[in-house]
């Protein structure tokens, strides 16, 4: 395993239920993702070394390969918009958040596997 910062304590804090309704409306919004983009190709995400949403965006900006994206981001950047209202405008970059915090949430519960505890059911 690489080395890498979690900074993800809002999920370490979260019951196993809580974590449990989490994943389920991520999985839902992947749902919607795809009947707007179509199926979604299951790949390798590239996270980067720091675990938090911030830090994605940062990453999926400084390897982003469509200019639609960074077109939304500077435009929301000018007209000082919240992230999430960028976000909206921009599904290749939710779905890479989406995906994501899929992760982190799969590394979350095999680190409760793992013997770090449960937290509640």
């Amino acid at each position: 395993m690489a080395f890498s910062l979690n900074l993800r304590v809002d999920l370490a804090r979260l019951t196993d239920t809580q974590l449990k309704q989490r994943y389920g409306v991520l999985r839902g919004e992947l749902h919607q993702l795809e009947k707007i983009q179509g199926p979604v190709q299951s790949m390798t995400r590239w996270r980067g070394p720091i675990r938090h949403p911030r830090a994605y965006v940062f990453w999926a900006m400084c390897g982003i390969s469509g200019i639609r994206e960074l077109d939304v981001l500077v435009s929301a950047f000018a007209a000082n918009m919240a992230l999430t209202d960028v976000l909206a405008h921009a599904p290749g970059m939710r779905l890479h958040l989406i995906l994501c915090e899929l992760q982190d949430i799969q590394d979350e519960v095999q680190g409760r596997a793992g013997g770090r505890g449960r937290r509640g059911t």
